[in-house]
């Protein structure tokens, strides 16, 4: 019976909760919120991906080589490693702006996998053509010491004998 009356006394209380979103909540100064990026400070190391717990960071590349910063504010569990890890003071930051909702049609966790697989393979592409690009540099530069060598021993221009 001690429970009943308590019960119906706390209908008539005014309510604990706040009416959020229509009323802010309360913020601390220390709080953590959204993760912020200056692009014209990043040094473009990768740290804060190599760092990142839950995998909330990942930069895609280009086959010209620039680099693309992107962030899964669902993923993120604003732990601030991120923060920590960047040698760049203020290239990556965090405020104090509470992260928004994430809505279905942002598709925001799928969509993320799709991204998150797609930069990585950006970056082996890339770094697969880097790499065929240095060796046929390496074989040209072979076949233009090998040519002149044989300039120089017969004194006589190779590409002249062939024609």
């Amino acid at each position: 019976m001690k429970t009943f009356l308590k019960t119906i006394g706390n209908v008539f209380k005014k309510p604990v909760t706040t009416k959020y979103p229509f009323e802010k909540t309360f913020i601390p100064d220390d709080y953590r919120g959204l993760i912020g990026f200056d692009e014209n400070l990043c040094i473009w190391c990768r740290r804060c991906e190599m760092v990142c717990p839950p995998g909330a960071i990942v930069f895609s590349q280009d086959m010209e080589g620039k680099q693309t910063y992107h962030f899964n504010r669902a993923v993120c569990i604003y732990c601030g490693e991120c923060v920590r890890a960047c040698p760049k003071e203020g290239a990556i930051f965090q405020t104090a702006e509470p992260a928004p909702c994430a809505l279905k049609a942002e598709n925001i966790n799928n969509g993320w996998n799709k991204l998150y697989t797609d930069a990585l393979a950006s970056r082996e592409l890339y770094a697969a053509e880097k790499k065929r690009k240095a060796a046929e540099k390496a074989a040209a530069d072979k076949m233009a010491a090998a040519k002149k060598e044989e300039e120089n021993k017969t004194g006589i221009d190779p590409d002249i004998i062939a024609g």
